[in-house]
C-alpha cells in the first residue's frame, strides 16, 4: 500500500481524514503504476486541482469494464490522467477521440507516460474547441450510435451542449460521465456567500442537474424530510443530490417503501436512496439476472433489485429477522407484482450461504451480490460469495466507511459503534488486497464497496 503523505483536500467529503482513508486503503494499492506516476507528476502543476480525481477514475475503470468499452470519447484532458485510464482498460485496438483547446499540459507531462506505458495509438488527441469536433463526428456517417462511454471534464457553460451532442454519438446501454457536478459542494451554497470566480460553473452546474434530471433519454446514478448528510460535508448538500438526482428518477414503489420505512424505529438501516440509484445502473450494466442479498431489513434494496431483474429473475435473499420485510415491505412488494422473483430465507447466513456453495450447480451462478448485515461476518460473506458470483459479476458491501470512524481516532468512537469500525478496517484491508476482484469505494450512503470478480 502506498502511504501518501501528502494532505489531501476532503472533497465533498466530512473530513480530510475520511478522504485519505478511502485514497490509502482503497484506491492507491490499485493504481496502476503509470496512473500513480502521472498523478504524481501533475502534482507539481499550477493547476493540478484540474485532474481528476483518483476515486473517481477507480469507478470510472471499473464502468469501463462493465460496458466492455472499446471506442470512448473525451471532452477535456489537462494532463491525461482520466485519459490514461481509460487507454489502459479499453482493449489493444480500442480508440479515444480526445479534445482539448489547450493540449501544452498534456505533451509536457501526461504524453511521455502515456507513451512509456504503450497506449498513445489508442489516442487521437484533437486541440480544438469540442462543438465543432463533436459535431463533426455526427456529420460523419457510421459515428451516431457508435460510442461505448465518454467523459466530460471540460467548460462547465458547455456541459448542456455536450450532453446534447453524446447523447447521439453514444450506444444504447453506453455511459456518459460529467466531472465536477456538485461544484466543490457550492451549489447548495448561498449565491452571496460562494467566491465570485466559482459563481458562473456554479450556475451551469446547477442548470444542468436540472436538465439530467429531467432527460429522459438517461437513467442516473421531492422529499421534503430532513435527511442527514451521509459521509458529505453538511446535510444541505446530501438533500441537493437526492432532490436534484435520486428522488425524480426513484420508481414509485420504492418511495412508498422509503417513507413506510422512515416510521420504523431502526429506519437508518434502510439502503441509501443514493446508493440504491448506483446499484440499479450496476444491476443493469451487467444484465444481472440471478442475485443473492444478505440483510434485507425492509427490503428497499431488495425491492429495487427485483425491479430491475428480468421478469424470470430469481433473487435469493436471506435476514436473520424477517419481520419488518413482512410488515413494511412484502405488502408493496406484492402491490408491485414482483414477489415472485423472491425466494427469502429466514436464518443466519452462513449456513444458507455454504449450502448454496456444497450446491455444485451454483458455483459462479449468481450475477449479482448485495450485503448490508452483521459486520463481523462480512470477511466471511465475502469468501463465500466469491465462490457464488460469476466472473465479471459484482458483490456490493454496504456501511464500508461506517459512518466515516473508520478513519477517527479510537478515542472518539462511541463503545456501541467500536466492534462495526474494526469490521470495516478488516474488511477494507482484505478487498483492497484480493486480487480476485476489481474494486471501487463509493462514497455514497454510509459508503459501499463494489467488487467486480475478476477471476
Amino acid at each position: 500500500m502506498e502511504h501518501n503523505t501528502k494532505k489531501v483536500s476532503k472533497g465533498l467529503l466530512q473530513s480530510d481524514e475520511l478522504y485519505q482513508y478511502i485514497l490509502e486503503t482503497s484506491v492507491y494499492p490499485r493504481e496502476p503504476e503509470p496512473l500513480k506516476e502521472l498523478r504524481e507528476a501533475t502534482a507539481s502543476h499550477p493547476r493540478a486541482e484540474m485532474a481528476t480525481s483518483p476515486d473517481a477514475g477507480q469507478l470510472m475503470t471499473m464502468l469501463l469494464g462493465l460496458v466492455d468499452a472499446k471506442k470512448t470519447i473525451e471532452v477535456g484532458v489537462f494532463t491525461g490522467y482520466s485519459l490514461l485510464l481509460t487507454a489502459l482498460a479499453i482493449p489493444e485496438d480500442g480508440k479515444i477521440v480526445a479534445i482539448d483547446v489547450n493540449r501544452e499540459p498534456y505533451d509536457q507531462i501526461g504524453f511521455p507516460i502515456i507513451k512509456k506505458a504503450g497506449v498513445e495509438h489508442k489516442i487521437d488527441l484533437i486541440e480544438s474547441e469540442a462543438l465543432p469536433v463533436l459535431d463533426k463526428l455526427l456529420e460523419q456517417h457510421g459515428n451516431e450510435g457508435s460510442f461505448d462511454f465518454a467523459f466530460v471534464d471540460a467548460d462547465k457553460v458547455n456541459y448542456w451542449n455536450y450532453h446534447e451532442r453524446l447523447m447521439k454519438l453514444l450506444k444504447v446501454g453506453g455511459i456518459a460521465v460529467y466531472d465536477n457536478t456538485l461544484w466543490g459542494g457550492s451549489v447548495v451554497m448561498p449565491h452571496e456567500s460562494t467566491p465570485e470566480f466559482m459563481k458562473p460553473g456554479r450556475q451551469y452546474t446547477i442548470e444542468l442537474n436540472k436538465s439530467l434530471a429531467d432527460d429522459p433519454r438517461r437513467e442516473m446514478g421531492s422529499n421534503k424530510r430532513k435527511v442527514l448528510k451521509g459521509l458529505l460535508q453538511s446535510d444541505d448538500l446530501y438533500e441537493y443530490i437526492l432532490e436534484t438526482s435520486v428522488y425524480p428518477r426513484e420508481p414509485e414503489p420504492l418511495k412508498e417503501l422509503r417513507k413506510a420505512t422512515a416510521s420504523h424505529p431502526w429506519a437508518g438501516m434502510g439502503t441509501a436512496p443514493d446508493a440504491g440509484q448506483l446499484m440499479t445502473m450496476l444491476l443493469g450494466l451487467v444484465d444481472a439476472k440471478k442475485t443473492i442479498e444478505v440483510g434485507v431489513f425492509t427490503g428497499y434494496s431488495l425491492l429495487l433489485t427485483a425491479l430491475t431483474i428480468p421478469e424470470d429473475g430469481k433473487i435469493v435473499a436471506i435476514d436473520a429477522h424477517r419481520e419488518p420485510y413482512d410488515q413494511i415491505g412484502l405488502p408493496i412488494i406484492k402491490k408491485s407484482g414482483v414477489e415472485h422473483k423472491i425466494e427469502l430465507i429466514e436464518s443466519e447466513a452462513l449456513p444458507v450461504l455454504d449450502k448454496l456453495v456444497e450446491q455444485h450447480e451454483n458455483e459462479g451462478s449468481f450475477d449479482f451480490a448485495f450485503v448490508d448485515a452483521d459486520k463481523e461476518n462480512y470477511c466471511n460473506y465475502h469468501e463465500r460469495i466469491m465462490k457464488l458470483v460469476k466472473v465479471g459479476g459484482i458483490a456490493v458491501y454496504d456501511n464500508t466507511l461506517w459512518g466515516g470512524s473508520v478513519a477517527m481516532p479510537i478515542k472518539y468512537i462511541p463503545e456501541g459503534r467500536k466492534p462495526g469500525r474494526q469490521s470495516m478496517i478488516e474488511l477494507n484491508k482484505l478487498l483492497a488486497a484480493d486480487t480476485r476482484v476489481q474494486i471501487s469505494h463509493a462514497s455514497v450512503g454510509d459508503g459501499i464497496t463494489i467488487c467486480r470478480r475478476l477471476h
